[in-house]
Order: C-alpha cells, then structure tokens, then sequence
C-alpha cells in the first residue's frame, strides 16, 4: 500500500462535480428531511401543536387523578418544546433553514425527554 496519493485521489474535480442531489453527510441529510417536511407539508406544524396539546392534557389529567404533582414534571419541558414549536412556525425563508433545523431538534429532544419522563412518573406512581 503506497504512502503517496495515487491517480485517482488527485481528481477531486471530479469529486466537486457530483450530483447536486447527491447527500454527503448526515448533518446534510437531517437538514434535507427536516426542511422538505415543513416546506411540503404545511398541516405539520398544526399536527405537532395538538399532539403537544395532548401530551400536556394527559399529564394535568394524571396530576388530578393521582392527586400527585409527579405527573406535572414534564410540564418545563413542554413548555420549552411549546416555545420551539413558536419558533418553528415563525421560521421563514430561504435564510431560515439553519434556524428551522435547530428549532426542530429543540422541539424533538425536549418532547421525547418530557415524554420519556410520563412513563417514569407513571412507573413511580405505580
């Protein structure tokens, strides 16, 4: 095995010309799915918004019903994937998508983390 590059990895013009539909990485990839979704879809953001919604009329129900505030701690976190939500919605234009993609990932990890805690409060209350 030479230590030298060879022929072929001197052509990296050829590299450079490749498919502009061509994904060259994962940061690349998330950025493709998550703005195709808001960009082809407009009924998301409105589905996200009553799903949040349910999720935190389950946990004021739980509270009420167990008569515990265990279930209320997701609430913060709901809270913080609420505001994502709002920033979501506000992101527009070509010069946002950087923004929409970080919004997302907010909303994503503060909604699986709040939700992940339900199931907790649920398994400590049980």
């Amino acid at each position: 095995m030479p230590l030298t590059p060879t022929k072929d990895e001197n052509e990296a013009p050829e590299l450079a010309a490749a498919s502009p539909r061509e994904v060259r990485g994962l940061v690349e990839l998330t950025e493709r799915i998550v703005i195709g979704a808001y960009r082809r879809h407009a009924w998301l953001p409105r589905a996200l918004t009553i799903a949040l919604g349910v999720l935190v009329a389950t946990c004021l129900v739980a509270g009420v019903v167990r008569l515990s505030p265990l279930p209320l701690i997701p609430l913060p976190l709901f809270a913080v994937s609420a505001y994502a939500l709002i920033r979501i919605k506000a992101a527009r234009g070509a010069d946002a998508n950087n923004a929409l993609v970080r919004w997302t990932g907010l909303f994503t990890g503060a909604t699986l983390v709040g939700f992940w805690l339900i199931s907790m409060a649920g398994r400590w209350l049980s």
